[in-house]
């Protein structure tokens, strides 16, 4: 079964991997199966257990429900060997046909985006959906255990994937509260991605007060949040995105923050 691992448990494996790739690629085995073969195999067998459509050209499940498009982009590990190892990551993420359109139309350069739409309004890596977090990955190299693995994986993506799609299946006052969920999946997929999803869809006053009940939650973020406010109103907006409370204070600056 797939377990989080820290990030120096990702260091070490992914040094020792990246030895043993290299070691393979001086004598590779033309006769083994090829990762990308064992791992639309694997998928193959995880979109039999879970309600998605399954692109083995792009490697993603996807299912769409109005406005909205839940993915699970999958990621082949740089590092993978013929007949060795066909790992994978899983990146869930929900897009928006209203997302996208607010944000192509929106005045502010920052809210903008300089690359080709769509693009995910919230997203993360799979382990840190859900507790406890860390890295994860999946490895479908072994015919043997290949249907042993999907079905890991399928059942974690039921367990820390569904939950948080199925938010987006409710009322509007559920999507909003997933930033204030503790233990949940959000901050970590910054609560600027459900902001935007409600100020796209017209909610402002629930965007306010969901803005407002975030930071009750977190009293000492709320006053880096007013300080980075007054800098960016009075000096500009940052060059670049983070993850922090600087981030959600510039997309406040650039909405128009307070909504009203």
């Amino acid at each position: 079964m797939a377990e989080p691992r820290s990030f120096p448990d990702v260091i070490v494996d992914t040094a020792y991997h990246k030895l043993m790739a290299a070691r393979a690629r001086a004598n590779p085995d033309t006769r083994a199966e090829k990762p990308r073969d064992a791992i639309i195999a694997g998928l193959s067998l995880v979109t039999e257990a879970l309600n998605y459509s399954f692109s083995a050209s792009q490697l993603r499940l996807e299912r769409k429900r109005g406005d909205l498009t839940f993915r699970l982009n999958i990621q082949s590990d740089r590092n993978n060997v013929a007949g060795q190892r066909a790992a994978i990551l899983v990146h869930p993420a929900i897009y928006s046909r209203a997302v996208s359109a607010w944000s192509k139309r929106h005045p502010s350069e920052w809210i903008r985006p300089k690359t080709p739409l769509p693009l995910p309004f919230v997203g993360s890596q799979i382990g840190y959906m859900g507790e406890p977090k860390g890295w994860m990955t999946w490895d479908f190299a072994d015919p043997a255990s290949r249907r042993e693995t999907a079905e890991d994986l399928a059942q974690t993506i039921r367990s820390r994937v569904e939950p948080f799609f199925a938010a987006f299946d409710g009322p509007v006052e559920g999507i909003a509260a997933l930033p204030l969920q503790p233990g949940g999946v959000l901050p970590e997929m910054r609560a600027a991605g459900i902001l935007t999803y409600l100020l796209a869809h017209g909610h402002k006053s629930l965007a306010l007060q969901t803005l407002t009940s975030y930071f009750d939650a977190r009293p000492k973020d709320r006053a880096e949040f007013e300080a980075k406010l007054h800098e960016f109103a009075g000096n500009g907006l940052p060059e670049f995105r983070s993850l922090g409370v600087s981030d959600l204070a510039a997309f406040a600056v650039a909405t128009g923050y307070p909504w009203s």
